[in-house]
């Protein structure tokens, strides 16, 4: 791609005056004032004013309630049956282990949590793919952002006095951040929060060093209204978790920055998170970390019936909507990568631990994955830059986690701190070694729909108009009981395996014990004697009825969590 082809998409390219004519459009549009000292006469910290401006909306039914808590902002299993236990088996090993049955809904207190680690696997391998892409069609590297949009609260005023809902104002809103990424030329995640934290004189708190309160609310069982709504302040925002070459809300030399001649102009703040050093997202594990930490409180609409996620996939590139188009559909090993990274984070973020419906995971879960195939690399063809430059980074991946090559990390941070590669077989792999090339690695490098060798995209989801909250917990425009279920494990075990060895690696996956009988695996003499877990299986099959009731979900994959 030319320069010329790429400029249009460069976040250097973003204008302030485009951002502020975005915001003042809306203004115009309902005969409000523009002016800037007007968007700073009520402010956020004032209680009062806070009060005044939820109180000027007619309809102010539009309020969000945060993930675990019921359509009446109270805690409690959205199905009867979520938590009974059902029975599992490994069809490799035969290790078994107990999942709790869970209706997947944001709204119940024992499945929202695992809705919010659910929701940033799948939300993080998007991400990173849109990353992947972009770097692929694009002379430099694309970087990932935490961006933090805030509103003054005139502009809440504003349209309430103008005989604006709650929910229209906040549709509205969404529009216009919505604008204002595409100006900044960002695609990524978009969350919306109602609330930060209220200091005791009514005061709002500052999001940093908040991480610990917000997990003590996800995972209570307090009530929201009487509770838990009482330290909140109404303060609605927005977190983006975005990918872009240059995120130009800082001052770059040539005058103001855009940030502040936006908040000068409309009252408007962005502000780009990041740390001392100026970095904001350095490696995709951050930017699951981030995403998983802005989806703990990210707000649940429960308007009329259905439960809506304030979550959107946002901005397009070079004419593709993000939302829609197969070219940023995640990978196998993009969500392979992603499910292993946010189990490993959401114990520190969400408070609960995590297994996997693979007996043996291979994919190392590291927060720089495109720093692991490049040592990857490095072991296998240690004096060859050039072999190492034609083998595209997915690809290696893509051999790690069909576990064509072995890799063990001594660290989850980077690419690991020591990365040893060996066979499928346990030998050396190198220059001297056993399976010095790596076979059908070398895909055709075309981002335009090619892929590695081998390296599959997951199906496209079916369109939706962009207007539509697309992240309801069914797929769809919202969520409701359904057999397609998440699912828990009920058991505790000393690790993360399920009670194996941690050095146990076993490609095989956890199967209901019903689907185990019908395929007839305790009955074939070549598996149990090949299954070193045997014993477990048929006591298992033994304890359980032989008229169990079937899982009522599709087959399980990864969206396993221990309880």
């Amino acid at each position: 791609m030319t320069e010329k082809g790429f400029g249009g998409e460069s976040g250097h390219r973003a204008e302030p005056s485009n951002i502020i004519d975005a915001i003042d459009r809306v203004r115009r549009k309902h005969g409000i004032e523009t002016r800037g000292e007007h968007n700073r006469s009520l402010d956020w910290d004032n209680p009062d004013d806070r009060t005044l401006v939820r109180e000027k909306f007619t309809d102010a039914s539009g309020e969000a309630i945060l993930p675990g808590f019921g359509p009446e902002g109270l805690g409690g299993n959205a199905r009867d049956d979520c938590g009974n236990p059902h029975p599992f088996l490994c069809d490799n090993c035969g290790h078994t282990v107990e999942f709790g049955r869970t209706c997947s809904q944001s709204v119940c207190s024992r499945c929202g949590v695992a809705w919010v680690r659910d929701m940033a696997i799948k939300k993080a391998a998007k991400t990173r793919r849109i990353r992947r892409e972009k770097e692929q069609n694009t002379p430099v590297n694309q970087k990932e952002h935490h961006l933090v949009i805030s509103l003054p609260l005139t502009w809440y005023y504003d349209l309430a006095k103008n005989g604006v809902s709650l929910e229209r104002a906040q549709e509205i809103t969404k529009g216009v951040v919505k604008d204002v990424l595409d100006e900044l030329r960002a695609q990524g995640m978009c969350v919306r929060h109602s609330f930060r934290g209220k200091n005791p004189d009514g005061t709002v708190s500052s999001e940093e060093g908040d991480l610990g309160a917000w997990k003590e609310r996800l995972n209570s069982d307090r009530d929201f209204y009487g509770d838990v709504r009482d330290e909140l302040a109404w303060m609605p925002h927005y977190h983006c978790v975005v990918v872009t070459d240059h995120l130009k809300v800082k001052s770059d030399g040539d005058g103001p920055a855009v940030s502040e001649q936006v908040e000068e102009a409309t009252g408007w703040v962005l502000h780009r998170i990041e740390d001392d050093s100026g970095a904001s997202l350095r490696t995709d594990g951050d930017m699951a970390r981030a995403l998983t930490y802005c989806l703990s409180h990210a707000d649940i609409d429960v308007r009329n019936g259905h439960n809506r996620s304030a979550v959107w996939e946002v901005g397009s590139f070079q004419g593709d909507i993000i939302k829609s188009s197969s070219r940023f559909t995640a990978w196998d090993t993009d969500l392979e990568w992603a499910d292993g990274v946010v189990r490993r984070l959401a114990k520190q973020l969400l408070g609960i631990r995590n297994g996997t419906s693979d007996c043996g995971a291979i994919l190392p879960a590291v927060d720089d994955p495109d720093e692991l195939a490049r040592r990857i690399l490095e072991e296998l063809y240690p004096e060859d830059d050039e072999e190492r430059d034609r083998v595209n980074t997915d690809a290696v991946l893509h051999h790690v986690s069909q576990g064509n090559i072995d890799v063990d990390v001594s660290t989850n941070s980077g690419g690991g701190g020591s990365v040893s590669v060996t066979s499928a077989w346990g030998q050396s792999i190198g220059p001297n070694g056993f399976g010095s090339s790596l076979p059908d690695a070398r895909g055709a490098g075309s981002y335009s729909g090619g892929e590695p060798n081998g390296v599959r995209a997951l199906p496209v989801e079916d369109e939706q108009p962009d207007d539509v909250d697309d992240d309801c917990e069914c797929g769809g425009t919202h969520d409701h009981d359904h057999d397609d279920a998440d699912l828990e494990l009920r058991s505790t075990t000393s690790n993360d395996s399920g009670g194996r060895d941690e050095d146990e690696n076993c490609d095989g996956k956890l199967i209901p014990l019903g689907e185990a009988r019908n395929r007839g695996l305790l009955d074939d003499d070549d598996w149990c004697a090949n299954a070193p877990h045997v014993d477990e299986a048929r006591e298992a099959d033994r304890e359980w009825p032989d008229d169990l009731q079937p899982w009522r979900t599709s087959t399980p994959t990864k969206t396993i969590a221990i309880g």
